[in-house]
C-alpha cells in the first residue's frame, strides 16, 4: 500500500533514517547535526547511514534495508539522480515515505525536496554574475579561460548549477571587453583524498592556461585554495561553493575569491522535523521543491559567516 499521511504515531515509536550520499565528506556534517538536534528536541529515533563506496548500487542496497531497520521515513542524499529512481519510488510504495535535501532525484515518487539556498539554476546565474562583476571591476579585456569541477556531476543539483553559469556566461559574454571560455569539466569526486590528488591533476594539466575556476562542491573549493596555496599561485580566481572552516581560512588569505553557500544544518533540521509532523500528526508533506537563501563568504563578511552554525557544527 502506498504510503499515507493518515495515521499518527508517538514520537518514541517513529523511528526517522538520514541515508547520506557519503559518510566522508565533511559538508555533511552540519546537516548530520541538524537532523541530530531535531531527534533530540522531539523525541524520535535517528538513524544515520551512507554507502561505502559512494555509488548509486550501494545507496540502492541501503534503501532495500529500511524496513527491516524499523524506518518510518527517509532523508535522503541521492548518489544519482536518475539511478535511485526505483529505489526510491519502491520504499513510497512500500509505505516508506522518502524526503530530498541537498541533492534531488525530482523524478521519483519523493515527497519534496528541500535545499537551504537559492535554487541550484539561480545559483550558478548568480555565480557568474559575480565572476563578470569581479572582471569588470579589475577592467579585464581578452579570453579569460576557466574550468568546472563537481564532485557529483550526476545528480541534478550540479548539473543545473553549471547549465545555470555556462547558460548565463554565454549571455554576459555579448558586448563585454572580455569573453570567458570553458576548456574543461571535471568529475572530481567525493573521496577526500582523491578530491585533492584530482584537483592537482587539474592544476598540473591546466594552470598554465586558465585564470578562473568555477569549483560547484565543497571539497573542490576548499582543495583549490589549498593547491594554489602550495603552488604560491595567485593568478587563478576561484569562485566557489560551500563553508568549510579551511575554505573560510583560505578566503581570508587570498587564495579562493569566495563561496557561495546554503544552510545544510537547515537542511537536516526542517527537513527532518517536517517528515516528523507528518508521521506523529499526520500533517500532509508537502510536494515539489522548496528552497531557503544563498550567502556568499568573502573577506568583507568572514566574521559573520564563521558564526553560523553551518560553519560551527562543520569543525
Amino acid at each position: 500500500m502506498p504510503w499515507t499521511a493518515a495515521t499518527a504515531a508517538a514520537p518514541e515509536d517513529i523511528t526517522i533514517a538520514l541515508v547520506l550520499n557519503d559518510l566522508t565528506n565533511p559538508v555533511s556534517l552540519p546537516l548530520r547535526k541538524g537532523a541530530e538536534d531535531a531527534a533530540k528536541e522531539l523525541g524520535f529515533k535517528l538513524i544515520t547511514v551512507g554507502p561505502s563506496p559512494s555509488t548509486a548500487q550501494a545507496q540502492i542496497a541501503l534503501l532495500e534495508t529500511m524496513p527491516t531497520q524499523g524506518a518510518k521515513g527517509v532523508v535522503l542524499l541521492p548518489v544519482d539522480s536518475e539511478a535511485l529512481v526505483p529505489a526510491i519510488n519502491a520504499t513510497v510504495d512500500g509505505g516508506i515515505p522518502v524526503v530530498t535535501t541537498e541533492l534531488d532525484a525530482p523524478k521519483s515518487k519523493r515527497a519534496f525536496f528541500f535545499f537551504g539556498g537559492a535554487n541550484t539554476l539561480d545559483q550558478g546565474k548568480a555565480s557568474a554574475d559575480h565572476v563578470f562583476e569581479h572582471y569588470k571591476t579589475a577592467s579585464a579585456t581578452g579570453t579569460i579561460s576557466y574550468v568546472i569541477t563537481s564532485c557529483l556531476p550526476t545528480v541534478t543539483g550540479q548539473q543545473d548549477r553549471m547549465n545555470g553559469f555556462v547558460n548565463r556566461v554565454a549571455e554576459l559574454n555579448k558586448g563585454s571587453p572580455f569573453q570567458l571560455q570553458q576548456v574543461g569539466f571535471y568529475n572530481t569526486t567525493t573521496d577526500p583524498a582523491k578530491n585533492f590528488a584530482n584537483i592537482q591533476n587539474i592544476y598540473t594539466a591546466e594552470g598554465g592556461t586558465i585564470s578562473l575556476a568555477y569549483a560547484m562542491c565543497g571539497p573542490d573549493t576548499q582543495n583549490w585554495g589549498q593547491v594554489l596555496k602550495q603552488n604560491n599561485d595567485k593568478k587563478i580566481f576561484v569562485a566557489g561553493y560551500d563553508w568549510l572552516p579551511a575554505t573560510l581560512d583560505l578566503i581570508e588569505e587570498g587564495w579562493i575569491g569566495w563561496a557561495q553557500g546554503s544552510s545544510l544544518y537547515a537542511e537536516g533540521n526542517h527537513t527532518v522535523k517536517v517528515l516528523y509532523d507528518s508521521l506523529a500528526k499526520g500533517t500532509p508533506l508537502p510536494a515539489g521543491a522548496q528552497n531557503g537563501e544563498a550567502v556568499w563568504a568573502d573577506k568583507s563578511n568572514i566574521a559573520d559567516v564563521r558564526n553560523s552554525p553551518d560553519v560551527k557544527m562543520a569543525k
